[in-house]
């Protein structure tokens, strides 16, 4: 059943329905979520909470974008909220994040510094995460959102209601801020 349909049904009052959309997304709600706080016993948490939110505000969304993306944006305030009642400002792991790193400091697209070789994934993964744990929530969440979850930059500005060229311009800073971070570590001078 499509999304449309489902969000009909849950306003009629049907739970299933509901259930089916919970489901459907409970897990790229849940990455956002572990992208942008520290506990995996909080994410379980604060996605119960985002669906408890968004299954509160169904009458009210209107399909102006998908719902995949609405959920993303609930996701992203709602953590930034935990953030900022909290005072966490820290990543500590993510699927990818090894594999993400190494692309971007070995490609071509920006002047990368070099690995060392004998770097292991589990060096890399922690690295990364002390790198993201030095930015602000702004750069955390438009990294998370791109290189993480894969979302266009449209899709990006509906989530965090900002301009596609303001998506750019935080994606370029926190990118070279994160490269201005690691770089020092990569060369053993951190």
């Amino acid at each position: 059943m499509d999304d449309f349909s489902l969000v009909q049904k849950c306003i009629e009052g049907d739970t299933g329905a509901y259930r089916h959309i919970v489901d459907r997304y409970k897990d790229v709600v849940a990455r956002v979520i572990f992208a942008m706080i520290e506990s995996k016993a909080e994410v379980e948490d604060l996605t119960q909470e985002v669906f408890i939110k968004a299954y509160k505000s169904l009458p009210r969304f209107k399909f102006d974008s998908s719902l995949q993306t609405w959920l993303y944006r609930i996701a992203v305030n709602h953590s930034i909220d935990y953030l900022r009642k909290k005072k966490l400002a820290r990543i500590l792991s993510f699927d990818g994040l090894d594999d993400w790193l190494l692309g971007r400091l070995r490609g071509t697209s920006y002047s990368s510094p070099k690995i060392p070789e004998d770097i292991n994934r589990a060096e890399v993964k922690e690295l990364v995460a002390w790198g993201l744990s030095k930015l602000s929530s702004d750069s955390k969440t438009v990294l998370v959102l791109r290189e993480f979850e894969g979302l266009r930059y449209e899709e990006i500005a509906t989530v965090l209601e900002i301009s596609v060229q303001a998506v750019k311009s935080r994606l370029f800073r926190a990118r070279s801020e994160l490269k201005k971070i690691l770089t020092p570590a990569l060369r053993g001078d951190v």
